[in-house]
């Protein structure tokens, strides 16, 4: 068992969540520790984070960390959010921190913030079950939130949608005097999520409504209290926030609203779900109560090996990956043969491309995603391909990993730059790691390419620095083996390993 301590700093608050982690139990909380914080506004008025927020921040982190050193904490990470990355001077602010608290601060992108928060949720007990049949789960921060869509327990896409608790309190504040303010904010609300129904959701009944955070727990969780598994029924849930809305507004208390403070900001967290819950309608809600800082902690015990996912994250990058390739009218037959041959090279060639199964991970990404481009334009599809990647939110993978995804694919098709080129975007690691998943891409990407899937019964294996592709064809190979060459060239200068065909007629 050890203690480990997650620090959080986000828009509202910095969150101190001290944990035991063991291999044989559930995560158990010891202690919370939450202060406020003027970071979201004043990024939003400023760009900056003033002088005076950033000493109190060194101070609260401070205190924080001897908190940790009393509980004598094993391990402990501190992580930015994503919106705290966006202030201009945000390099000197955790130079600050550093010097005078002796601590790193990393900051999130937005894809690693909402994968942390994924893991919490997928960590709970019910959450195969939530999945099995359709969910669509929630994750509001103070500046946007993702709703991402779970169908058949496979997670069909994610996406940041730009409405967060600030921006609709900011709405609030400057429409207050209107007499139809709330039907104006609701519009503004309504809008964005008409565009994720009608493109991704597409007429679907949806089960459960999953919402991440413990911001909505705050507030309804008197009545979260009183169901069994966190599971509400959704229209009991729209009228309890009704309720508590209208009291608000009408600044009259009783024990149902003690936890809610009256001010704009809860009541732009209240008019945001309260529509979340009307224009995603589902059977259910389900409120787990956790947030980031237990996705931190599930990260780390998952990382060093303490625990094992219940949950397989990386079948989810898959799926999202599949249904963005889908999207993009792919063909998929090309892309199966395409992601089996590229995985038989790397499992061969272990001894020799010094790869780990991260990247092996990412190498089929590429093998799905490498030709979608070409919805766009197919004069310049390894471009549109990249930028595609680039845009789309794959919940899983890194923003960094995504970089080097589209840098795969689009060299695919284009001449490689020289490191010094790309110095500024990739260390000299993850370059070379991308040079060697585009040689491994050629290579299987010749080996089909007329799109017939000519190639049968494929066998691969290692000997006198030459990497032999038995197979058998039922049809004239000439093309695949005509361009093969230059792709062998191109894996041989990689590896020192040259790919050879041998053909056996059927």
């Amino acid at each position: 068992m050890k203690l480990f301590a997650s620090v959080y700093i986000g828009s509202y608050e910095i969150i101190l969540k001290i944990f035991e982690i063991s291999k044989d139990r559930p995560l158990k909380e010891v202690d919370c520790l939450r202060m406020s914080t003027d970071i979201l506004r004043e990024i939003y008025n400023t760009g900056k984070v003033s002088l005076e927020t950033t000493e109190q921040l060194c101070s609260i982190i401070s205190d924080m960390r001897r908190t940790m050193k009393e509980y004598k904490v094993d391990a402990s990470r501190v992580y930015g959010g994503y919106f705290f990355g966006k202030a201009e001077n945000i390099l000197f602010v955790l130079d600050q921190i550093r010097i005078k608290t002796k601590t790193e601060v990393q900051m999130l992108t937005n894809s690693e913030h909402r994968f942390l928060g994924y893991e919490a949720i997928a960590s709970t007990k019910q959450f195969e079950n939530l999945i099995e049949d359709s969910a669509v789960m929630v994750d509001v921060g103070g500046a946007s939130l993702q709703i991402t869509y779970f169908k058949n327990s496979s997670l069909i896409t994610t996406q940041h949608v730009m409405l967060g608790t600030y921006s609709m309190h900011q709405s609030i504040e400057k429409l207050k005097n209107l007499p139809d303010m709330e039907k104006q904010i609701i519009s503004l609300i309504d809008k964005e999520l008409d565009n994720f129904k009608t493109m991704y959701l597409k007429g679907e009944q949806i089960k459960y409504l999953i919402i991440l955070g413990d911001g909505v727990m705050r507030v309804v969780k008197k009545l979260v209290s009183e169901s069994d598994n966190d599971i509400i029924e959704r229209d009991r849930l729209s009228n309890y926030m009704k309720k508590l809305q209208k009291k608000l507004f009408h600044a009259i208390w009783d024990d149902d609203v003690t936890e809610v403070s009256g001010g704009s900001q809860d009541e732009a967290l209240l008019l945001l779900h309260r529509e979340i819950l009307h224009k995603i309608p589902t059977e259910y809600v389900v409120i787990p109560g956790v947030s980031v800082c237990e996705g931190i902690a599930y990260d780390y015990a998952y990382k060093t090996g303490m625990m094992k996912p219940n949950h397989n994250f990386e079948e989810d990058v898959m799926s999202a990956s599949w249904y963005l390739a889908d999207r993009f009218g792919s063909y998929k037959p090309h892309l199966q043969a395409l992601e089996q041959f590229s995985m038989d090279i790397f499992d061969s060639m272990k001894k020799y491309h010094g790869l780990t199964e991260r990247e092996r991970l990412l190498m089929r990404v590429v093998c799905v995603l490498h030709d979608c481009g070409k919805y766009i334009s197919l004069s310049e599809a390894a471009d549109c391909s990249g930028m595609i990647i680039r845009s789309a939110e794959i919940l899983g993978l890194t923003h960094k990993e995504r970089e080097m995804v589209a840098m795969v694919v689009t060299y695919n098709r284009k001449a490689l730059d020289p490191y010094e080129v790309v110095a500024s975007a990739f260390t000299k690691k993850e370059y070379t790691v991308i040079v060697k998943l585009l040689a491994i891409l050629k290579v299987a990407n010749a080996m089909d390419r007329s799109h017939k899937q000519r190639l049968k019964h494929v066998k691969m294996n290692v000997r006198n620095d030459q990497l032999f592709i038995s197979i058998e064809a039922d049809d004239s190979i000439s093309l695949e083996k005509g361009l093969f060459r230059e792709k062998a060239d191109f894996f041989q200068r990689v590896f020192a390993v040259r790919p050879v065909i041998k053909e056996k007629r059927m």
